[in-house]
């Protein structure tokens, strides 16, 4: 393993095995997710599989363990890779401290490290103020993701029009489900990400209404609408999108 490989791992080793997932039910939560973009070595999907979910039953008899969902990536550049993704955290909880930590990093490194070929972490901030999602989470499996770069000076702008599409969206009982995220560490500046929770494939076919009519009637008229998305759009530019599928099996901690 190369020392670029091992750093890797060590940081991606402080999440897995550190902080507090009580602080995820806490109300009054930042909101902050790690989230780690894992490259498995070639042939070694299978085996990674296995090996994350034994040593989550494994670290879940440990108070104060931390507990990931896992995703597979189904589409664009890091096609085949997986994401896994812990939220609804404080920044004070990543200062947590354990006396197993030592023995789940060993352990980690032993049985899952081997089957890695990389790992890049991010740290993300829901927006929770822009974020409409379901009740339950329940029968939602895939989440498109989208990245957007606001450009400097514009945040302003950004959030004031993103402000007018989300209430309108609310008010009109837009049919579809989505999250804001500000990536806050691990990535480049102003970066934000759009993730809309869907039932499968089918729930990416544009709905009724759709959003270019409910825009059009809340702002009177298709012109009207095109100028304000003409405006809004200035403020940032897009990035790349991808489609990620939940597992189940890799994200259970034998509950």
């Amino acid at each position: 393993m190369t020392k670029k490989t091992n750093l890797l791992f060590c940081c991606l080793l402080f999440g897995l095995c550190w902080l507090l997932p009580a602080q995820a039910q806490d109300q009054d939560n930042e909101g902050i997710a790690r989230v780690a973009l894992i490259t498995p070595k070639e042939g070694h999907d299978d085996a990674l599989i296995k090996a994350i979910t034994d040593y989550h039953h494994w670290i879940a008899n440990f108070e104060g363990h931390h507990e990931y969902t896992w995703f597979e990536i189904l589409t664009g550049p890091d096609t085949g890779k997986y994401i896994a993704r812990t939220g609804g955290h404080n920044w004070a909880d990543f200062d947590a401290s354990y006396d197993w930590q030592e023995e789940a990093a060993d352990v980690f490194t032993k049985n899952v490290a081997p089957h890695m070929q990389e790992a890049t972490v991010q740290m993300t901030e829901e927006m929770k103020d822009f974020s409409n999602w379901p009740e339950s989470f329940e029968g939602y499996t895939h989440f498109q993701v989208e990245n957007w770069y606001v450009h400097n000076g514009k945040g302003r702008e950004f959030r004031q029009g993103l402000r007018k599409i989300v209430d309108t969206l609310k008010a009109a009982n837009y049919p579809n489900y989505w999250g804001f995220f500000s990536v806050e560490s691990g990535a480049h500046g102003n970066q934000v990400q759009l993730v809309s929770a869907n039932r499968g494939w089918s729930d990416m076919s544009d709905p009724d209404p759709s959003f270019f009519s409910i825009m059009s009637e809340a702002l009177g008229g298709e012109e009207a609408f095109h100028a304000f998305m003409s405006d809004w759009t200035a403020t940032f530019k897009t990035g790349h999108n991808q489609m990620v599928k939940r597992m189940p099996e890799a994200s259970d901690y034998g509950k």
